[in-house]
């Protein structure tokens, strides 16, 4: 069974594989150039240097950059083996080419068959870890056939996939069959999973690896942005469409009241950075890019521009909103600014992190329902310090209580 859904899945791949690699060259130079970036490693094309034929291999896939920074405190408790990392996403790779340890890094080949067939033959991985939802069929029915056990850490299933899973389970059931063993984050993760394979005796709930990396080691100064001690500096991270605009709305009345209070705006998307401008300029508000500040320069928003700077900049804020929250997208991990012991505030959309919303409500975070739940909170920031303070101190301790999650995930790996 499971090799003919594979032979069909692979077949749909193949008839999809044009029309989106046309949408991509179609939709202008940058798209090309991220699709280009490494383009031999996406054709199985990897240079794998000799490995230690004394330690068995691990190789660990994750997507893109959040599950590349949650894989990073795993690294340290694996050196008595040949780690091998895969990741989708070019800033995923940027980054894994970074921590010390690994002995191999690329992006993943494309979820064909004969192209992945070709890396698990030549790697021969003891053990295959996928990090969080990565079930790729091929890749999975291909490790099974050498003998790869499959591990799933930090298995999620969000409640808005859930109900695409449940109709498609057929199709799934089959190859979530084939993991060994699947760690979850929280019960609601383990819930869903259990509906999708037959033995619910390798399941277990360990928490959220994400917890147990050390965000707060990327820092910067408020005078780099060439604030004031004096500034109070609101950070909009990771922001979509239709949430900037009530975010700009929020903060030219609230300024009215408190000049002290700074914007940060960065947007999910950096290709969207034009259209902040846009709204800042129609708005009448000095503001400066990122990549452009200097000394001098006037300006009440900074629009970040550039890759890889929002998780520092969260270490001078003082209030963060949390993106994608206030429209349906799901929104991001909330705790890379709790950690820094920063107040989060969110919308009620944020189904991607359930059981992180769940900790943090009333406990260093603030779900608003509008606009004017978002101004009056941060006004209350504004004129209340101590609460604002004490707010983001609970925040830092349900991060810190959260922690645990590697080492519980490392003993599985290893007892596998």
């Amino acid at each position: 069974m499971v090799n003919v859904l594979v032979f069909f899945y692979n077949c749909l791949m193949l008839i999809f594989l044009f029309p989106i690699l046309l949408g991509i060259f179609l939709s202008g130079k940058k798209n090309r150039q991220e699709f280009l970036y490494k383009i031999s490693e996406r054709l199985s094309c990897w240079k794998v240097p000799e490995l230690d034929k004394n330690k068995k291999t691990i190789w660990i896939h994750c997507a893109s950059l959040g599950e590349a920074r949650a894989v990073e405190p795993m690294i340290p408790h694996l050196q008595e083996y040949n780690i091998i990392v895969s990741a989708i996403t070019k800033s995923a790779r940027e980054y894994i080419s970074k921590i010390k340890g690994i002995s191999y890094y690329a992006l993943m080949p494309v979820d064909l068959y004969p192209f992945i067939a070709k890396q698990l033959k030549k790697v021969k991985p003891d053990i295959l870890v996928l990090i969080e939802t990565e079930f790729w069929p091929s890749m999975i029915i291909c490790a099974n056939k050498i003998g790869t056990k499959i591990i799933t850490v930090n298995g999620r299933i969000s409640k808005n996939a859930f109900p695409y899973y449940k109709l498609t389970k057929f199709f799934w059931k089959p190859f979530l069959n084939l993991i060994s063993f699947i760690s979850v984050r929280n019960e609601q993760d383990y819930e869903r999973f259990k509906a999708m394979i037959e033995d619910k005796n390798k399941l277990e709930i360990t928490g959220n690896i994400k917890y147990d990396r050390d965000w707060t080691h990327e820092t910067m100064e408020k005078e780099s942005l060439f604030f004031t001690e004096q500034d109070r500096i609101f950070t909009a991270g990771s922001t979509r469409e239709g949430e900037e605009k009530k975010i700009i709305n929020v903060y030219k009345e609230v300024i009215k009241k408190y000049k002290n209070l700074k914007l940060i705006i960065a947007p999910r998307h950096i290709s969207r950075v034009k259209d902040v401008i846009s709204l800042l300029e129609k708005n009448n508000l000095k503001f400066v890019l990122f990549s452009q500040l200097s000394s001098g320069t006037e300006k009440d928003v900074v629009v970040v521009d550039v890759f890889g700077k929002l998780q520092a900049i969260y270490s001078i804020s003082d209030m963060v909103f949390v993106g994608g929250s206030l429209v349906n997208k799901g929104g991001q991990n909330p705790i890379e600014a709790a950690a820094y012991a920063k107040p989060v505030i969110y919308g009620k959309h944020m189904f991607n992190f359930e059981s992180e919303v769940k900790a943090l409500t009333s406990n260093g975070g603030v779900e608003i329902e509008d606009e004017t739940e978002l101004k009056d909170i941060i006004e209350k920031f504004m004129y209340d310090e101590p609460f604002r303070i004490q707010l983001g101190a609970k925040a830092a301790r349900v991060v810190e209580q959260q922690k645990g999650a590697v080492a519980k995930n490392i003993k599985i790996i290893k007892n596998v």
